[in-house]
């Protein structure tokens, strides 16, 4: 479980500098002053990726980049070892994750990260980053907002090719959330006249529900079918003061932006939303359901829904080649079932489709290929089958 980010309020810039005695790469770019200890190539990605992150950021807040007080200051460490000594200079402790250390000179505030796998860096970087963006237009804003935008934001995936960040629905607190709305969990809910005013404190004494809850928030404030759900997430912006304290823009937020609509009327509106989202496994077994009842095209947008949370399921890539097949693409049908064998689907299982594809096809040269693969490899499972097809293959003269 995710602890709430961090960040460090200092009244003053630490007078040590950054690695001494290590040599420095750096690279800058329109918003961003990036510092790494490990290599220049580190240094001009992570800048990349840092202002396609800005772009994306900037689709949900909206602000006005000219008014961007300074360049926003990163520095990659080695290690967190490295991390860690320089973190120390500033405060007596040690962490495991990235931190953001806002100063009252906000030019001086600096983002502080370490080397590690692009699976995990990447999170991490996005949601610090989106911290560290909001708080340069805004530097006390709604704890809620803070880190639920940046739970919404960090599933997304970079593009390397086009220099983007993806946006990726960001699923990983739906079961909680599902779960404490259920009617026996109910009472667990932070209610949100309470969440809209909560303090860092109070969200770090109940992290399971305020974590899921902060991501749900946004995710129904943005993603809603109903417009005036979306304005209330508008005004919520409109409403901020740049330099108002915390209770001050979390009361302002309250009083205007949700005034307008009942805690009952939110909660029940938020609360239908929130069970109308689907897990990954979720749209799979819901994709099965509908293949299994004859609903094609309901299937389909099960499994393509799938893909959009999960690409490497080779289970909807496979299923959608089934559909394929149905409706006789069997151009389509195959190039699905070649992707479910590169992300991992049984060899057997996939030659015996693409055998079958062919034989539709009738291309029975590729048939008898793909079909007496599957048979050679699981011969209890296929070789009765295969058998059946290849005499019908033989019937035909051909």
């Amino acid at each position: 479980m995710r602890k709430i980010s961090v960040f460090i309020v200092l009244f003053c810039a630490c007078t040590l500098s950054f690695a001494q005695t290590t040599t420095l790469y750096t690279a800058e770019t329109g918003h961003y002053r990036i510092s790494s200890e490990t290599s220049q190539v580190e240094a001009d990605e992570i800048s990349r990726i840092l202002e396609a992150c800005l772009a994306e950021y900037n689709k949900v807040f909206h602000f006005d980049l000219a008014k961007l007080p300074g360049k926003l200051t990163v520095k990659i460490f080695k290690d967190v070892d490295s991390f860690n000594a320089y973190l120390g200079t500033l405060v007596s402790e040690t962490r495991d994750d990235f931190v953001f250390v806002a100063y009252s000179d906000p030019t001086r505030s600096e983002l502080l990260a370490f080397t590690q796998e692009s699976d995990k860096l990447l999170p991490s970087l996005i949601h610090q980053g989106c911290i560290q963006f909001l708080k340069a237009f805004v530097s006390n804003p709604p704890v809620w907002l803070r880190e639920g935008v940046a739970a919404y934001l960090e599933a997304s995936v970079y593009d390397s090719k086009t220099a983007t960040l993806v946006f990726k629905s960001n699923i990983l607190w739906l079961e909680s959330l599902k779960a404490i709305l259920k009617a026996e969990n109910s009472g667990q809910l932070i209610p949100f006249s309470d969440l809209l005013l909560l303090t860092r404190e109070a969200a770090e004494e109940n992290l399971d529900v305020f974590y899921p809850e902060a991501w749900g928030l946004v995710s129904f404030l943005l993603g809603a079918e109903d417009k005036s759900v979306n304005r209330i997430f508008w005004d919520t912006l409109s409403v901020l003061s740049p330099s108002a304290l915390l209770d001050e823009n979390s009361q302002n937020v309250r009083t205007k932006a949700f005034a307008w609509v009942s805690d009952e009327e939110f909660s029940k509106s938020f609360s239908a939303f929130v069970q109308e989202l689907k897990t990954s496994q979720e749209l799979i077994k819901e994709g099965v359901d509908l293949y299994a009842a004859g609903d094609l095209d309901g299937s389909e947008k099960s499994f393509t829904a799938s893909l959009s949370l999960e690409p490497d399921s080779y289970v909807a890539c496979y299923y959608l080649g089934l559909i394929a097949y149905g409706r006789k693409d069997y151009t389509k049908a195959d190039a699905y079932y070649l992707k479910a064998s590169e992300l991992g689907a049984s060899g057997a299982l996939v030659d015996y489709a693409l055998g079958v594809n062919a034989f539709a096809g009738g291309n029975f040269t590729d048939a008898t290929k793909y079909l007496t693969k599957s048979k050679d490899a699981e011969p209890a499972a296929y070789a009765e089958k295969v058998n059946a097809l290849l005499a019908r293959m033989d019937s035909t003269g051909k």
